[in-house]
This record gives C-alpha cells, sequence and structure tokens, in this order.
C-alpha cells in the first residue's frame, strides 16, 4: 500500500499529458537522460522493459514522436503507472499516427509499444 499515492499521481499525469500534450514543448535533457538509467532494477523489472527507454510522465508533454528509436519504433516504460491509462495512451499514439500500438501492464508499470 504504500506505492500506491505515488502510482496514482504517476498515473494521473500521464493520463493528463496524453489527453492534453502541449505542442512544441520540449523534454529537458537532463531529465531524459536521468529517466533512462537502469539504477538498481529487480530482474522481473528489467526483463519486462529490457529495450525500452524509461519514462516519466512529463517526457511525453510534447508529443510522442521524439521519442522514437532509429527504426521507427518506440518502447517506453512508464514505472509506477498503473493499467488504467492504457487506453489513454493508446488513444495519444492513434492521434499522433502510430500503428501495431500496444500497452503490456505489470506490477512495475506500463511498457508502450508501437510503431510509426
Amino acid at each position: 500500500m504504500r506505492g500506491l499515492p505515488a502510482a496514482v499521481i504517476a498515473t494521473a499525469q500521464l493520463t493528463f499529458f496524453a489527453l492534453f500534450p502541449a505542442a512544441g514543448a520540449m523534454v529537458d535533457a537532463q531529465e531524459s537522460a536521468g529517466a533512462a538509467a537502469p539504477g538498481g532494477d529487480e530482474p522481473a523489472r528489467r526483463s519486462l522493459s529490457e529495450g525500452a527507454v524509461r519514462c516519466t510522465p512529463r517526457q511525453i508533454k510534447g508529443g510522442l514522436g521524439s521519442l522514437l528509436n532509429c527504426r521507427g519504433e518506440l518502447r517506453l516504460f512508464f514505472p509506477h503507472c498503473l493499467a488504467i491509462a492504457a487506453p489513454v495512451l493508446l488513444y495519444r499514439l492513434k492521434r499522433e499516427g502510430f500503428s501495431r500500438c500496444s500497452v503490456e501492464t505489470s506490477d512495475h508499470g506500463l511498457l508502450v509499444l508501437a510503431r510509426r
């Protein structure tokens, strides 16, 4: 129960930024670098998000296109976010022109997979 308030806050932020993206917002470079660092995760968590970029909800503010890899794929992991945010994320992905969209849930967060 201790992590529940943090999960609710992260989920609310993710839902808000997915529904109301700020046009032209830029992600802070320090925030991006810090979010991608794996830092002491347990093995089950690492295997779920293998190859995915760890993101905070604020990082999707300006749209998801800036988070694509070199192959045009999107692999993002949002730690501590609850499954209720998944439909909103799928809505945002489709609005931004992504296909083959999916969101996998776990006890540790959401893994977002898409292709443009």
